[in-house]
């Protein structure tokens, strides 16, 4: 049994950007040909990726709404979100096995188990902060005056102790990579 979910202009958000799993968008119509050729994969896949990646489908001459805002131009249109935002998108009917390829590369950055998020959660805030960190290196190097004054005193040492609990954090990061 198909677990596509319907959306309309009215729960696209609701189904769709503020959904816990990966979302998968069929922009189509039933007169169109290419849309009905595609519509059966989506059924098996989403009941392939139940409970892990989330499909749905948009009546397009039925909600106009949603497809001026995402500017649907041709169909089948397949979009996928994840975390509120659009991540990529396929134009036009293809194989299975280029949506399950898709869809696994969005499952590799937007993973649904816990150990996953925390890895991408940590992997993201480590690199983030040691860019500033590099960029805080430089701006000291090119700094005058930084001793003489107070808060940049403060700001310097609140970035040191984050320095170290960014490196702290990507040692723990290497442990859960390992499994341990």
């Amino acid at each position: 049994m198909s677990k596509v979910i319907e959306v309309t202009d009215q729960n696209f958000d609701e189904e769709v950007l503020k959904s816990d799993l990966p979302t998968e968008v069929d922009f189509w119509a039933p007169w169109c040909g290419p849309c009905l050729m595609v519509s059966p994969i989506y059924d098996k896949l989403s009941e392939e990726y139940d409970g892990r990646f989330k499909f749905c489908k948009i009546n397009v001459d039925e909600n106009p709404q949603t497809a001026m805002k995402y500017q649907i131009m041709s169909i089948p249109m397949q979009m996928y979100f994840a975390d509120g935002q659009k991540v990529d998108e396929i134009l036009g009917a293809v194989p299975k096995h280029t949506i399950r390829t898709m869809v696994e590369g969005i499952l590799k950055n937007f993973p649904t188990d816990e150990r996953g998020k925390l890895k991408v959660l940590l992997t993201s805030w480590t690199e983030h902060n040691k860019q500033h960190s590099e960029k805080f290196k430089k701006w000291t190097e090119k700094a005058k005056n930084t001793e003489d004054n107070p808060i940049y005193n403060s700001i310097l040492q609140a970035a040191r102790e984050m320095e170290r609990t960014n490196e702290r954090l990507s040692k723990l990061l290497a442990e859960l990579q390992g499994g341990g």
